[in-house]
């Protein structure tokens, strides 16, 4: 008899969970109709006949026959808890999975880092150099800073060719010291570059300017902070405020 029921238990969880005929119907409608859709997910919402659907870095709710869609914050009133700021949350988690350090321009605290956080980041952005000022003082805080170059203009252009100079060079972090102090830097370019995945990345994230901060639990810090003010918010993320 145990061994049945461990044959049983073991049966019950390699078979794919039901599929919802409501998310399927949708999902079927959804590409039919809007095929360059770059959709991702389907749900049921704790609302009944209200749907969330994810495409790329947009979460978005429809009702079931697709007819009516709305954007916004589904909030559970009850729990004082903002469902969809936790989806996009869980969203960018997994595409920062993509972010390898050997990709990224590193400044790390001495010993163990409270914190991590990743910074797209535009040499030539003004706020972005504001913002470069403050590293050696989150460095301090225990902060991780981990840079990902994201030339605003385009690949093609000065600054793009510059930050791919920058990430072609043997010493990465003085040659962005440099440019984000406001030095000219021409280096020459090589095949292999992490920043067209990196641009496209930024897009997926949801990046509008810069710099633009996300930690390690996915929440998105926008703009400039003093030091002082980041570690504030990274210690309140942490503790779930």
């Amino acid at each position: 008899m145990k061994r049945l029921t461990l044959l049983a238990l073991a049966l019950a969880a390699s078979l794919p969970a039901l599929a919802d005929p409501a998310t399927e119907a949708l999902t079927k409608k959804l590409k039919e109709t809007m095929p360059g859709l770059p959709l991702s997910s389907v749900t049921a919402t704790p609302v009944p006949g209200v749907y969330e659907v994810v495409a790329g870095p947009d979460v978005v709710y429809m009702t079931g026959d697709g007819r009516y869609m709305f954007q916004g914050a589904l909030v559970d009133f009850e729990k004082r808890k903002n469902l969809t700021e936790e989806r996009r949350t869980g969203i960018r988690v997994e595409l920062l999975k993509q972010v390898k350090d050997e990709d990224t321009i590193i400044y790390a605290p001495q010993g163990a880092a409270k914190y991590s956080i990743t910074v797209f980041t535009d040499p030539s952005c003004p706020y972005c150099r504001k913002l470069h000022q403050e590293v050696p003082e989150l460095n301090k805080q225990g902060v991780k800073v981990r840079y990902v170059l994201y030339p605003r203009a385009g690949l093609d252009s000065p600054i793009g060719k510059s930050s791919i100079g920058i990430m072609c060079a043997k010493d990465r972090k003085a040659e962005l010291d440099k440019s984000l102090g406001g030095q000219s830097v021409n280096l020459p370019a090589c095949d292999k570059h992490p920043l067209a995945q990196m641009i496209d990345l930024g897009g997926q994230l949801g990046l509008e300017g810069t710099p633009f901060i996300v930690t390690e639990g996915g929440q998105v810090i926008p703009g400039y902070r003093p030091a002082a003010e980041l570690v504030k918010v990274l210690e309140r993320l942490k503790a779930g405020g």
